[in-house]
């Protein structure tokens, strides 16, 4: 009963967000995520993996992780642009914000992506919550890859726009179930995680 108390809050928070002007306000059709590794050991797609009320990680489907060890089903994301978003450089791809619907006995509750950060770690987890307002920007290049596109300062002020591939699928653990997930590299060095494995994450439409 708390944990359907704590969702409908959030949905109720989420869904009064929702009746302002969305700035992200161009909807793609929706899509898998499909995670793959150099060496073919992970080719799995990616799934919406309960860890809180309203609150999921993203979750490798067959890892038979969590509180349903079973294969999961595909999760069916959206991206999310805006009229007012432009690509930083013209062979980039727009930038906005990775969605997914929570389906509940009562309403759908819109939800979308972000990095959580832990100051022990050099990983940031990857969690769906309700609303759009702390989500993280991210984009799909040409062949539809997931990337993280950021501003690099060079000398004497020639920085550029470059794209960051810093997936990973890595053994996690909240409270007392392990997961698998996909999570963010903090910087281009080794993960602390030594089950760390990287990975490309490619979007295939329904």
């Amino acid at each position: 009963m708390k944990t359907s108390s704590i969702a409908l809050t959030l949905a109720a928070a989420a869904m009064a967000s929702a009746q302002e002007e969305p700035y992200y306000n161009i909807t793609t059709a929706p899509f898998y995520l499909v995670v793959t590794s150099e060496d073919g050991g992970v080719n799995d797609t990616i799934s919406a993996c309960h860890v809180g009320a309203a609150i999921e990680s993203l979750c490798l489907s067959n890892a038979g992780a969590g509180d349903a060890p079973e294969p999961l089903a595909g999760a069916e994301f959206q991206f999310n642009t805006s009229i007012y978003s432009q690509a930083p450089e013209p062979s980039f791809g727009v930038p906005g914000i990775l969605t997914w619907w929570l389906n509940t006995s009562t309403l759908d509750i819109p939800s979308s992506a972000a990095f959580g950060l832990d100051p022990t770690s050099n990983l940031a987890t990857f969690t769906l919550s309700p609303g759009s307002d702390d989500a993280t920007q991210l984009a799909f290049n040409s062949q539809d890859e997931l990337t993280l596109q950021a501003y690099v300062p060079g000398e004497n002020y020639t920085g550029s726009y470059q794209e960051f591939y810093r997936w990973y699928a890595c053994d996690t653990s909240y409270s007392s179930y392990q997961y698998n997930n996909l999570v963010w590299g903090l910087g281009a060095g080794k993960p602390d995680n030594p089950t760390c494995v990287s990975v490309n994450v490619t979007r295939v439409f329904v």
